[in-house]
């Protein structure tokens, strides 16, 4: 099982930061990594998404589960469906101070194939997070930072 860690400061206030991350139908647009993304609303506070997008040198899909607390400014999601066999995580939304947030990428995921997985896990690792910074980056301002 790998682990996959990515935070970054935006400049948005906290609310906003949140709504930018829970409008995953927006990434479409602003999103060079994401082709595609369906959601299908369950509840006030959850939705089914289906992804599909560039990873590495293809692509990869899935649809997911997704809880969203505005009150604790978090959205989880758990894999239902798709390319690998576990991929489950959490975004968090922190204030840092009134124009800033802290937006965390927190995911584990296992592509299911033990004997590639020392090899594909970390390309698979390395494709997810530098999609996720890419993302962050075109949803806020350049003149964000990264923190690791």
């Amino acid at each position: 099982m790998r682990q996959v860690n990515y935070t970054k400061i935006v400049a948005a206030p906290v609310q906003l930061a949140f709504d930018k991350i829970a409008d995953f139908k927006s990434f479409e647009s602003h999103c060079q990594a994401v082709i595609s993304v369906e959601v299908k609303e369950i509840s006030q506070n959850e939705s089914e998404s289906t992804w599909l997008v560039h990873f590495h040198d293809g692509k990869m899909s899935w649809t997911e589960k997704d809880v969203f607390d505005e009150q604790n400014l978090t959205i989880d999601f758990t894999q239902t469906a798709g390319d690998a066999d576990i991929f489950e995580g959490r975004w968090t939304i922190e204030a840092v101070n009134e124009s800033e947030s802290k937006v965390s990428f927190d995911a584990r995921f296992c592509m299911g194939i033990p004997t590639l997985a020392d090899i594909l896990e970390p390309i698979a690792e390395s494709a997810i997070k530098q999609n996720v910074e890419q993302m962050l980056s075109e949803l806020f301002t350049e003149s964000d930072k990264a923190v690791a």
